[in-house]
C-alpha cells in the first residue's frame, strides 16, 4: 500500500442531554475518523476514547494518530499482512482507541460489499418513569433481551428499577445488567436476593474484583459477564463459574486482532460473545455491526446508542469502499492535524515506521 494515503477529520456530536459515566459526565463527544486512501477505495476507522473508561486520552491519541498518518503518507510502506498478524501495530499502536481506528480502516479498505446489519439489543437507560413509558408504548415484536443500567444510585433503587422494568416485559423477554464494578459483594448479594435472577441473561461486572464473581454466582444464581476486565490486553480467558458472556467494546479492548481472540476463546470456553459500543459516531457503530454480522451473527450487539445524539455524524447511505459523506456541522477541518507534527514526535514515527 505505498501508493496509500492518510488523514484526520476531528469531530465533535452535541448530545440531546448530558450523559453520566462512570466518574463523568458528558455533553458531547469527541473523536477522530482515520480515513486511508488508495486510488478511489477509502477506509475508515474511528478513534474516540471514553472519558471515565479509556485510560488514554483524545489528546494522547491524536498525538499517535498523526505519526501514523504522517508516515504513510511519506512513503512508510506497511501491507495488509500487518493486520492480520498484528505484529506491527500491537507492538507498537498501545493505545487501545487507535489501534482499533488503524486496523478498522485497513479491515474497512478490503470490504466489498457489507453485511446485513443484525438487530440491537435495545438500551433501557434515563429515569425509571421513562423507561417504563417507553415499555408501554413498545409495539411490534419484543426483542429476547433488553440491557439496563444500574449501579448508579442506591441498592433499593437498583432492585426497585430491576424489578419494575421485568414486571413490564413479558415473561419470554430477559435482561441485561450492567453494574460497571459499581457493587460491592455485600450489595451484589443484596440485590440478587430482591430479584428474579432466572429473568436475569448477566450482569456485566457486578463488582470490582474478578475474583468475587463466581462466589456470587454460586451462592445466588445470578450471571455475570466479564467487560472491564478483558479491556487489560494482558488478561486471557479461563473457565469461570457462572460466567455467561463476555462483552467487548473495540474502542476500549483495542484491535480486531484482539477483538477476534477474545470472540474465539468466549466459543472455545462455551460462553456468548456480545459487541457493544462506547458511544461511537455512526462510523464506529457501523463497523460495530458489522463485525457483529461476520463475528457473532448469533447474537444482539449493544449498539443502541444514536439516540443519545441530536444527529449523525455522517449524512449518506454507507457504501463499502466508496467515500463516506459527512455531516459538515460536526466536523473540523481535515488538513489541519498536518501542521501540528513537531520534531518531539518524530522518535516515535522512528519507532512505528524504522
Amino acid at each position: 500500500m505505498n501508493d496509500c494515503k492518510a488523514d484526520i477529520l476531528g469531530y465533535r456530536l452535541p448530545l440531546k442531554q448530558p450523559l453520566l459515566l462512570k466518574h463523568t459526565c458528558l455533553n458531547k463527544r469527541e473523536g477522530l475518523i482515520l480515513r486511508l486512501r488508495t486510488g478511489d477505495r477509502c477506509g475508515y476507522g474511528e478513534i474516540a476514547p471514553l472519558p471515565g473508561f479509556s485510560r488514554e486520552s483524545l489528546a494522547d491519541a491524536e498525538k499517535q494518530l498523526k505519526v501514523f498518518c504522517w508516515a504513510v503518507n511519506n512513503g512508510k510502506p506497511f501491507s495488509f499482512s500487518d493486520l492480520e498478524n498484528g505484529a506491527l501495530f500491537t507492538d507498537i499502536l498501545r493505545l487501545p482507541s487507535v489501534l482499533f481506528g488503524v486496523e478498522s480502516a485497513l479491515w474497512w479498505w478490503q470490504q466489498d460489499h457489507w453485511l446485513v446489519s443484525p438487530e440491537t439489543g435495545p438500551l433501557l437507560q434515563g429515569s425509571t418513569e421513562d423507561i417504563l413509558h417507553r415499555l408501554a408504548q413498545w409495539s411490534g415484536n419484543w426483542p429476547t433481551e433488553f440491557k439496563l443500567k444500574i449501579g448508579r444510585d442506591s441498592i433499593e433503587s437498583d432492585c426497585d428499577r430491576i424489578n419494575a422494568v421485568l414486571q413490564a416485559l413479558p415473561k419470554p423477554v430477559n435482561v441485561r445488567l450492567d453494574a460497571n464494578q459499581q457493587w460491592s459483594l455485600d450489595q451484589a448479594f443484596t440485590v440478587a436476593a430482591s430479584i428474579d435472577v432466572e429473568r436475569v441473561a448477566f450482569v456485566e461486572e457486578p463488582t470490582a474484583h474478578v475474583a468475587e464473581f463466581s462466589r456470587l454466582y454460586e451462592q445466588t444464581g445470578l450471571r455475570f459477564a466479564l467487560d472491564e476486565t478483558v479491556q487489560n490486553p494482558q488478561y486471557r480467558l479461563r473457565p469461570m463459574h457462572g460466567l455467561a458472556a463476555v462483552v467487548i467494546k473495540p474502542t476500549l479492548v483495542g484491535g480486531l486482532a484482539r477483538c477476534r481472540q477474545l470472540v474465539t476463546m468466549g466459543r472455545s470456553l462455551g460462553v456468548r460473545t456480545v459487541f457493544s459500543s462506547s458511544y461511537e459516531s455512526s462510523i464506529g457503530l457501523h463497523i460495530l455491526a458489522q463485525l457483529s454480522a461476520q463475528w457473532t451473527p448469533e447474537e444482539l450487539p449493544g449498539l443502541d446508542t444514536p439516540s443519545v445524539f441530536i444527529d449523525s455524524l455522517t449524512s449518506e447511505k454507507i457504501i463499502a469502499g466508496q467515500p463516506v459523506a459527512f455531516n459538515t456541522a460536526f466536523v473540523s477541518d481535515t488538513d489541519a492535524w498536518q501542521n501540528t507534527i513537531d520534531e518531539n514526535d518524530f522518535p516515535l514515527m522512528r519507532t512505528i515506521f524504522p
